[in-house]
């Protein structure tokens, strides 16, 4: 435990300058695919590296290096690079925050803010673990090279240009996932369907005409497919009859609804208000999905009956309803699969803008490691061919799997289980994905510890004190292991 309480003594002594740092990391709103905040936080990130110094390089605003600088390696050079790979961006704040989603708030032992557990928080860990190795004068046989992307919440279009530009390390972790260590990832499938009405023009005495008094004019929910929806809401525009009596109605719909859904007023409109439960994609069944709910509501037969829908807006309805509603795991559309390391395959609604000449419904599809992706897009291709609907696949990756007998995979192990004293901790698969599957030499190292919450993607994420401190003494062990180990023979 000697070592283990010298980096715990050296990482200590850094806490004020870390929380200092991870808080005006968090207070850029550096958000996946807006240029202007992402290439902000990179600026601010390699300027850290350079004051604690490190090299550090901005490969063209795609993303950034930093690097512990050969000349400072007390041991002889094997040629070798261990890296370190973490992500800048961040996911839309969305709704129901208590704290600001953007300033970096102390609470509790907790600092606040989108992008605390995911990924400022760890990046912060890491590169403080890497001044730790650095300043503890330890030989070191490999030099060590942290990773900064900007593109990981969102398509990966920035990440495969800057390696093109970089060396890829010999071997390399990423503190964005869950301890003891993940060697096995879900393939990713994120589809847009698309489709353009062609609406009939309905006759003046058509019955269509004479009996439902409302009109559906919208619906609009989500952002982003890789997070559960927590609101969505459906514009109704009264066509006849009186407002109080369609709220009455509505109100006792809701009522009677397993669903938790809010009716208000926007000038002669009514507007129907779904709350979901936010979650990350990949566990999406324990959020609530808002879009989802509101679909079910607008389609059971009492509504139904109330609600003019054009012909389009009724056939997306209804296929959605019948196909997916709240169906986790792609049952009814024929995609169900599963393997023993990262389970069953998994579907989220992730957005919807639904209105009287089109629809666009966004998916986020994360299949079994077990599997294929060429294999499963002709599958989905096949599934969704019932909303007869422009597919788009917006991005897709391979799933992963890695050696469990691999030589590093057993130094990372072993450092997990010698901190926490954890013997019978064994390496994992999960539905998540990292940056690991951009790599051809990288698993997931932490940071999230056994049984604690998964706040990443939520209103109000954020990281505890003690809990930052504990990834950088782990990266900190764990970059020691890992640079000394021999550059294995070609």
């Amino acid at each position: 435990m000697g070592l283990v309480n010298e980096f715990k003594e050296i990482i200590r002594s850094y806490q004020e300058e870390m929380l200092k740092a991870l808080q005006e990391c968090i207070k850029v709103r550096s958000l996946s695919g807006e240029e202007e905040g992402t290439r902000q936080v990179l600026q601010y990130f390699l300027e850290l590296g350079q004051s604690l110094g490190f090299q550090a390089k901005n490969i063209d605003n795609l993303g950034g290096v930093i690097e512990l600088n050969d000349k400072q390696n007390n041991g002889p050079d094997s040629g070798k690079t261990i890296g370190i790979i973490v992500h800048l961006d961040v996911v839309p704040e969305g709704s129901g925050w208590k704290h600001e989603p953007f300033a970096g708030q102390i609470e509790d032992g907790k600092v606040y803010g989108r992008g605390a557990i995911d990924n400022k928080g760890p990046a912060i860990s890491a590169l403080y673990a890497m001044k730790a190795v650095k300043e503890s004068g330890l030989d070191r046989q490999a030099k060590i090279q942290m990773i900064i992307g900007l593109d990981e919440e969102t398509v990966w279009d920035k990440t495969p240009k800057l390696l093109e530009k970089i060396t890829e390390p010999d071997f390399s972790f990423v503190p964005d996932s869950v301890f003891p260590i993940v060697i096995a990832e879900k393939g990713l499938v994120w589809l847009e369907l698309k489709k353009n009405f062609q609406p009939k023009p309905t006759p003046e005495n058509s019955p269509q005409n004479a009996e439902p008094g409302l009109e559906l004019k919208k619906i609009a929910g989500g952002d982003s497919p890789n997070i559960v929806p927590a609101y969505c809401e459906a514009t109704l525009v009264i066509k006849k009859g009186q407002k109080a009596d369609w709220q009455q109605k509505i109100k006792e719909l809701i009522a009677k609804s397993q669903f938790q859904m809010d009716l208000t007023e926007k000038g002669q409109d009514l507007t129907i208000i779904s709350h979901g439960k936010s979650a990350h994609a990949f566990a999406c069944c324990e959020g609530r999905n808002a879009i989802s709910q509101m679909v079910l509501f607008l389609t059971q037969a009492e509504m139904r009956n109330m609600l003019h829908l054009n012909e389009g807006q009724q056939q997306f309805l209804n296929l959605f309803a019948e196909n997916i509603g709240l169906d986790h795991y792609g049952k009814t559309l024929g995609l169900a699969c599963e393997d023993t390391l990262t389970g069953r395959l998994t579907i989220n609604p992730g957005y919807l803008k639904l209105d009287q000449q089109s629809f666009t419904l966004g998916l986020d599809i994360r299949f079994p490691a077990g599997e294929q992706l060429d294999s499963i897009r002709e599958k989905i291709n096949s599934a969704f061919q019932c909303f007869q609907a422009e597919q788009i696949i917006l991005d897709s990756l391979e799933s992963l799997n890695f050696p469990e007998d691999n030589e590093h995979i057993q130094k990372l192990l072993k450092v997990y289980r010698d901190y926490t004293g954890d013997r019978k901790a064994k390496p994992l698969g999960m539905g998540g994905t990292t940056f690991a599957k951009a790599f051809k030499r990288a698993v997931a190292f932490g940071p999230t510890f056994p049984g604690k919450p998964k706040v990443e993607h939520q209103p109000d994420e954020y990281i505890e004190i003690e809990h930052l401190m504990q990834c950088a003494e782990i990266y900190a062990l764990a970059l020691k292991e890992l640079a000394q180990v021999p550059r294995s023979p070609a």
